[in-house]
C-alpha cells in the first residue's frame, strides 16, 4: 500500500515525520524523497553518507516509457540506496534542486505513481512518500492520486492550519475527495489535535510530538545515540503510530482479498 505525507506552505516538519515513520515501520520499506522544490531526505540525516548517483533521475533515464509496470517497479530496487540505521528500508533519493524538479515531466510522475503502487508486489516493500509542500499544479500529483494514504501534516497553529486548508482544497481537486486523507498533527499548539482535525474537515491520523533533539537528527544529521533515538518522545510516538498505519495497510489488503 502507497503512504504519501505532504503538508501545505508551512513548514511543519513533513521530511523529518517521513523519516520517524521509516524508522520504525514495522515490515520492509521503500521511501521515495518526491519533493519538487528539491529532497531534503538525503542531504539532511544522511548528509555525506550516501552518494547522490541514484535516485530518481537516474530510475526515470532507465524506465522507459513503453517499460511494463512491474519491471519499472522492480527497478526502483537498482536506484535505491539502503539506509544504514534501517537495513529493511530503502530510499530513492529525490531531486537535488527545483531545477531537476522542472525537467520531471508530468509523464515521469506517473510511471512512478504507477511503479510505487506495484512496489509491493514486485519488491515484497510498501510504500512511503515525501511529497513536500502542495503550494502548486506542479508536483508529483500523480503520486498522490494514486496513494491509498495521504497524511497531511500540519501544526496546531492558526498560520500552519491556514496553510493546510489551502493544501486539502488543492488535494479535494485533483483527488476529486477527500476520502483518502487524514491529518498527522505535530507539535504542540494553542489548538488540540482533534480542534485542528475539525478545523480541516479531516479524520486525526495521529499525532507527532514536538522533540528538536531527536527532529535535528532527522531534519540535519546532528548526533544522538542509538539508545537515545529510541527512547525518544518522537521515535516511540512514531513506532505506535507506523505499527497502526501498517496494521490498517495489512487489514485492507486483506479485505481486498476477500472482497476479490
Amino acid at each position: 500500500m502507497l503512504t504519501v505525507l505532504a503538508s501545505g506552505k508551512a513548514a511543519p516538519g513533513v521530511t523529518t515525520s517521513t523519516w520517524a515513520l521509516a524508522l520504525t515501520w514495522p515490515r520492509p520499506l521503500l521511501v521515495a524523497d518526491c519533493d519538487l522544490a528539491g529532497g531534503d531526505m538525503v542531504p539532511g540525516m544522511l548528509a555525506g553518507r550516501l552518494g547522490v548517483d541514484r535516485g530518481l533521475l537516474s530510475w526515470s533515464a532507465s524506465a522507459r516509457h513503453d517499460l511494463p509496470v512491474a519491471a519499472a517497479a522492480a527497478l526502483l530496487a537498482e536506484h535505491a540506496v539502503q539506509v544504514p540505521e534501517r537495513p529493511q528500508v530503502s530510499l530513492i533519493p529525490g531531486l537535488a534542486t527545483s531545477t531537476q524538479g522542472g525537467s520531471f515531466t508530468n509523464r515521469a510522475w506517473g510511471r512512478l505513481a504507477a511503479a510505487l503502487e506495484e512496489s509491493p508486489a514486485s519488491l515484497g516493500r510498501d510504500a512511503l512518500v515525501d511529497a513536500g509542500r502542495l503550494v502548486s499544479d506542479r508536483g508529483c500529483w500523480p503520486v498522490l492520486r494514486a496513494a491509498d494514504r495521504v497524511l497531511l501534516t500540519v501544526r496546531p497553529s492558526v498560520r500552519s492550519v491556514h496553510a493546510a486548508q489551502d493544501a486539502a482544497q488543492r488535494l479535494r481537486q485533483e483527488l476529486g475527495d477527500l476520502a483518502a486523507v487524514s491529518a498527522l498533527v505535530v507539535g504542540a499548539g494553542p489548538y488540540s489535535a482533534g480542534e485542528v482535525a475539525k478545523a480541516l474537515d479531516l479524520p486525526l491520523a495521529g499525532v507527532l510530538p514536538e522533540d528538536r533533539g531527536t527532529a535535528a537528527v532527522l531534519s540535519d544529521g546532528a548526533r544522538l545515540s542509538t539508545k537515545a533515538m529510541q527512547r525518544s518522545a518522537l521515535m516511540r510516538a512514531a513506532t505506535s503510530l507506523a505499527g497502526r498505519l501498517a496494521a490498517s495497510t495489512e487489514r485492507s489488503s486483506e479485505a481486498a482479498v476477500v472482497a476479490g
